[in-house]
């Protein structure tokens, strides 16, 4: 489970990107949708767009390359998928919508374990220098 954990709370590392040229009809989220990423990655990935709900014909978007994200969920699933088979359970599939906020939500965690560590080690009278955030 530690291993499963530490897998989770690798930083999003957004590589080499890929181009995309905006088609009619196209929006923001169906480019996402379409390329399985969150729109504020894509959004993020591309500075030179004001308004991120107008995006025109032609236009070039950046696309951020996550592959090295997926790979090791997908490592996590299989992992998991072993312990559940032992188990009787049935086998986990992929889902990048449900990656994307367990990603999310482990940098919570993370963040609010350090916070709370934090808290407590003021009340036993930690030093300052020990203290996490002051």
């Amino acid at each position: 489970m530690t291993l499963v954990l530490s897998l989770l709370l690798v930083p999003l590392t957004l590589s080499a990107q890929d181009k995309y040229t905006v088609k009619s009809g196209d929006s923001m989220w169906k480019i996402a949708v379409r390329y399985q990423i969150g729109v504020q990655e894509i959004i993020n990935a591309n500075p030179q767009v004001k308004n991120p709900n107008l995006i025109y014909p032609k236009q070039v978007l950046n696309i951020p390359n996550i592959d090295e994200l997926k790979a090791i969920e997908r490592e996590v699933i299989r992992l998991v998928n072993i312990e559940r088979q032992n188990n009787g359970l049935p086998a986990l599939k992929e889902h990048w919508e449900l990656s994307r906020v367990a990603h999310h939500k482990s940098k919570r965690l993370l963040l609010d374990t350090n916070v709370y560590q934090t808290i407590a080690r003021k009340e036993e009278g930690w030093p300052s220098s020990f203290l996490a955030y002051e």
